[in-house]
């Protein structure tokens, strides 16, 4: 695997980079703009060209971007439709631009409209998206904790909507083990990870997952509570996290953590260490060959 924060972009792109240069990251994810606003602030070719070279410099790959939160596919209202498929080929488009690898997006909410319809609306979002993003970025729908009419906390959901999208070589997924375990898949053991695994390359294929959010749970197995909290110190535990770390399925996934990089002192260990060093010494050399 390879460990990462979501990091801060404070200025222009670069400075994510450089945050996630200090943290530490061998992989980053960063918002395209403010998560909790419309638009997406352009890229000038001086940014682009500044962002690609340090990247290469650093050795962080895959860069990711997390869609804003404002953005619903499953939608009912038109305009929110329209505006959430005009930010995610934006976001794309971005993406492009700084040699980033995905765009992230979770899938919505169906706001009493019903899950058949929300899925027809995901799937019809997808097919518009990837229809006006012509580059090579791809979107991966992220699974979300279940809270409410949203949509995406099965794995049945997700391969409906791939299927009715006709799973498009640039379509995706990226797995978060807070909002699974809180959609009620129990992985707070490696027994119940690889059941998840299993049931997940059943809908979708273990080949389409393409990133992980590790985060462990401050809420129980199915209490659709969407609340993180620091690897070993949840709900799901240290041994599973530990399983994870070292599953051939996961080998080379870009890892994020999504809770916020702390400076701390060099002797004390923070998420991406923790992480590391639950890795066998087989699987890092593996990952090496």
């Amino acid at each position: 695997m390879r460990f990462g924060y979501h990091v801060r972009m404070s200025g222009g792109p670069i400075s994510a980079l450089l945050e996630g240069i200090d943290a530490g990251c061998e992989a980053i994810q960063m918002f395209p703009g403010s998560p909790q606003r419309w638009g997406t602030p352009p890229v000038s070719d001086e940014q682009a060209v500044e962002f690609i070279e340090a990247r290469s410099n650093s050795g962080i790959d895959p860069v990711l971007l997390h869609a804003i939160y404002l953005i619903n596919m499953a939608a009912p209202s038109d305009s929110i439709f329209k505006r959430s498929v005009g930010s995610l080929a934006s976001a794309l488009a971005k993406a492009d631009r700084l040699g980033a690898t995905a765009v992230i997006s979770h899938i919505g909410n169906h706001k009493g409209e019903g899950e058949e319809f929300g899925l027809k609306r995901i799937a019809e979002a997808v097919d518009s998206c990837l229809g006006h993003s012509t580059g090579d970025a791809m979107l991966l729908l992220e699974t979300t904790a279940g809270a409410g009419t949203s949509i995406g906390n099965t794995f049945e959901q997700f391969g409906a909507v791939f299927d009715m999208a006709g799973r498009p070589e640039r379509l995706g997924f990226c797995l978060d083990t807070c909002h699974i375990f809180a959609a009620g898949y129990d992985i707070s053991t490696p027994a119940g990870v690889d059941d998840a695994l299993d049931e997940l390359d059943h809908y979708i294929g273990l080949d389409r997952l393409k990133a992980l959010h590790l985060n462990d749970s401050r809420g129980e197995c199915g209490s659709h509570l969407d609340r993180h909290e620091h690897i070993g110190q949840g709900m799901i535990g240290l041994e599973s996290f530990r399983h994870m770390a070292n599953h051939p399925a996961l080998r080379g996934l870009p890892a994020i953590v999504e809770l916020p990089y702390e400076n701390r002192d060099k002797d004390s260990l923070d998420d991406l260490s923790l992480l590391r060093s639950l890795v066998e010494p087989q699987e890092r050399s593996g990952e090496e060959d």
